[in-house]
């Protein structure tokens, strides 16, 4: 239908081998190809999200090679987050490091109640190399922020609700509640309408001069 679906799949932890976890001109050209989208849907298969990159990935000494992996997703994150669709992360069980900067690209999160969330990489004695850091200062403010990213602790999903981390808790199925949220939100608007209120609202976050200019007569 309307939405698209993108499933993080790599064993039992979904681990992120590869920084950019779909490659970003493949992703570009297929969203482009489908104009009738409203919304996207990011998820891990299984019983978790995502446990964020496989550690062995820090002990190697490319860090040229690291730096450039995690700028391609840095820049793929960017693509989602500055998508004209409605984005949904429906997190189900771990959700970690990488998993979670991949989550906090979406504008919302949808979690199951036995979901975790932590930028825990800090225990590794890196820090999150995919955008999370400011992502988590704009969503939460500075001070939850500097906790999260320098204690490196799991929450569990009531404490993440309540500092503002996720949208809501699921009663039932993440994936399915993540749909029901994306049908109240675009019941009874047409395409263009959706588009151009979430291209609007992404234009004012970028700070971005008259970000509505031309919409009204567009639609």
């Amino acid at each position: 239908g309307s939405t698209a679906v993108l499933t993080l799949e790599n064993g039992a932890k979904n681990l992120l081998t590869e920084p950019e976890f779909i490659d970003t001109d493949v992703f570009c050209k297929w969203i482009d190809e489908h104009p009738e989208l409203t919304s996207l849907v990011i998820t891990g298969a299984g019983r978790h999200f995502s446990h964020g990159a496989d550690v062995s990935l820090f002990s190697g000494s490319d860090t040229d090679g690291i730096s450039r992996k995690l700028e391609k997703t840095r820049k793929l994150l960017c693509i989602i987050e500055n998508l004209p669709l409605i984005t949904v992360a429906a997190i189900n069980g771990g959700c970690f490091g990488g998993g979670l900067e991949i989550a906090l690209s979406c504008q919302f999160r949808i979690s199951s109640k036995r979901s975790f969330f932590g930028l825990t990489e800090v225990m590794h004695g890196v820090v999150p190399g995919m955008g999370g850091m400011e992502r988590m200062y704009r969503l939460l403010g500075k001070e939850k922020a500097l906790m999260m990213c320098l204690r490196g602790e799991m929450i569990s999903a009531s404490d993440a609700k309540q500092y503002g981390l996720i949208t809501d808790i699921a009663e039932g199925n993440c994936l399915e509640s993540a749909f029901e949220f994306i049908k109240s939100l675009t019941e009874g608007k047409s395409t263009l309408q959706i588009r151009s209120i979430v291209e609007t609202i992404n234009n004012a976050a970028r700070l971005e001069e008259d970000p509505s200019k031309g919409k009204f007569e567009a639609v």
